[in-house]
Parts: C-alpha cells; structure tokens; sequence
C-alpha cells in the first residue's frame, strides 16, 4: 500500500513538472519566434489547456503504472526507449485531444485534420515531446528508489 502511495505521489509530482515544462517551454518559443501557441487561428481559448490537460492526464496514468517504477532497473537502454515512447504517446494524446475537441467545436472532420497537420509540425509540439521525455527520464531515474531517504542523522 506505501509503495502504491509512493508511486502515486511521485507522479502527481512528475506531472505537475509536464505542466510546468510545457507552459516556461510554449513562454520561451512564442517569445523567441514572435508566434502563436496555436497555428490555426480559429481554435478557441480553452482547447489547448483541455488538450494539454489530457495529455497531463495521459501521463500521470503511464507514470502510475506499476512497471514504470522498475524501468530504471533495466538499465539505461530501456529507461530511453520507454521514455521516447512516452513522450510520443503524450504528444499524440495531446494532438489527438487537440483534433478532437476542435471537431466538436466546430462540428466539421476537416477541421479535426487541419488543426492536427498545422499544430504537429510546429516548435510547440517539440516542447511537448521534449518535457514529456525530461519528466519520464527524471522521475525514471529518481523514483525508482524503494523506501525512504536515508540522512545521516537518521541512521
């Protein structure tokens, strides 16, 4: 039940990283590019914070997981591999949810299929892999720890 708990908490955490490095990541592209976050214009306000909220979503549920607790152990091939796969499962349920709910929005399947093709090969969508993969490395290599922190004083 504690290592459940442990693992729960963790990835609330790694999580709210995903966020944090997704929101300073689109900050630094739109103010270095002088761009948009969203390529297509008729896109409302809320449908990229659902999106990304999905994708958050998606991640906490793979980081949760019992097996990603034990990926580190296998070493540091499957600890990439699993994290590359990661990223890119995120990053679809990010533009997959992005199509989506511009669909419904709109009520037309070519904007579901526009608003995928102009946002997938954007800068954004990059930063959405990049701290997807930097969350999944680092709570990989950090959560995979059993028990607690040992201070000196402690023992």
């Amino acid at each position: 039940m504690a290592d459940r708990a442990a693992r729960y908490g963790r990835s609330v955490f790694a999580t709210a990283l995903f966020v944090a490095l997704i929101v300073a990541g689109w900050g630094f592209v739109s103010l270095l590019t002088n761009t948009d976050v969203m390529a297509d214009h008729s896109v409302g306000p809320v449908v990229v914070p659902v999106a990304v909220a999905i994708a958050a979503v998606a991640m906490f549920f793979a980081l949760a997981a019992p097996r990603w607790s034990s990926v580190a152990g296998r070493g540091v091939g499957a600890l990439t591999g699993s994290s590359i796969v990661l990223a890119l499962g995120c990053t679809a349920a990010y533009l997959a949810a992005l199509g989506i709910l511009q669909f419904v929005s709109t009520g037309r399947i070519t904007a579901l299929i526009l608003v995928i093709a102009a946002q997938a090969a954007t800068a954004y969508t990059l930063v959405v892999i990049g701290a997807a993969f930097i969350t999944s490395v680092g709570l990989g290599l950090l959560g995979g720890s059993a028990g607690r922190a040992a201070w000196p004083w402690e023992k």
